[in-house]
């Protein structure tokens, strides 16, 4: 009985929230596409501050849907997804929609976002959450191996998310791919572009006051006295670092948190499944420049 009741109740939360994304993806004039912890909430921040400095929207709120839109119809209106999180009718309709619409996809390194993917749902996500994802409810159970080589959630499911958009990405007439890592090294030069992409302008002084507006050390401290009104920005425990939203953000962390073999499985996966235009094939050593597909 408790079995049936639970899956009225999913099929409850699914209708609900397919009644709620889909009318916002048929109105959105802009699609960003990334994996869960890709640095999307870093992206978003960074573009609302240039926003704030630019257009006058609220520095305490963050680019949502048709939020800044409202406030100034120059402002593209946003659906930013994790794809996996959405309803299954989102799902399957999602390549078709985003032919129409501006594509912005994140991408990062699969390897840094299984671990970070893995501290998120330890430590910030409730157990009907994951099994909504698909993910362990009892998450105290899942090492941080077990979790990153599982073959449903773990890197090779990563691996899968990367090389169908990086495809569907390649064949989009309006589309532009930025890295996480080339982001974290020339912040300024890939907002900029990114800034263009969305059909705006923001001179070099106004990139680099949102570049530090946004900044990792600010970002953790805004989290940590609730500045933004999301709950997204919003820390779970202040005294547990690894609980909050913006965690560490490191290039190649993933090196620090797993045993030496396991590392030199995740390592092979990814030389061998991702296309090595993309830069993961190799160590963590670099950036590259993050182009329009």
């Amino acid at each position: 009985m408790r079995g049936l009741l639970e899956l009225w109740r999913r099929h409850k939360d699914e209708r609900r929230r397919t009644r709620k994304r889909l009318p916002e993806l048929e109105a959105a004039d802009l699609v960003l596409v990334s994996h869960a912890k890709s640095g999307r909430t870093w992206l978003v921040a960074l573009i609302s501050h240039v926003l704030h400095l630019t257009r006058g929207v609220p520095a305490d709120e963050l680019w949502e849907g048709d939020n800044f839109h409202r406030l100034d119809p120059a402002i593209p209106k946003l659906f930013a997804t994790h794809e996996r999180n959405e309803p299954v009718p989102i799902r399957r309709r999602l390549p078709e929609l985003v032919r129409d619409r501006r594509l912005l996809l994140l991408v990062r390194d699969p390897r840094d976002v299984i671990v970070s993917w893995y501290h998120h749902h330890a430590r910030r996500s409730t157990p009907r959450t994951r099994a909504r994802l698909g993910l362990p409810e009892d998450m105290s159970r899942v090492d941080l191996a077990t979790f990153a080589t599982d073959p449903s959630f773990g890197l090779p499911s990563v691996v899968d998310f990367l090389e169908r958009w990086v495809a569907i990405a390649r064949t989009h007439p309006r589309a532009h791919l930025v890295r996480y890592e080339d982001l974290r090294a020339r912040t300024s030069e890939e907002l900029a572009r990114i800034v263009e992409f969305l059909g705006l302008s923001a001179p070099p002084e106004v990139l680099e006051r949102a570049v530090a507006f946004a900044s990792f050390d600010s970002l953790k401290e805004k989290e940590r006295t609730g500045f933004f009104r999301t709950e997204k920005l919003q820390a779970r425990d202040p005294a547990d670092p690894a609980s909050f939203k913006v965690r560490r953000g490191k290039v190649g962390g993933y090196r620090d948190e797993l045993p030496g073999e396991v590392v030199a499985g995740l390592d092979r996966l990814v030389a061998e499944r991702l296309d090595p235009a993309l830069g993961y094939a190799l160590p963590p050593t670099g950036s590259r420049t993050a182009a329009s597909m």
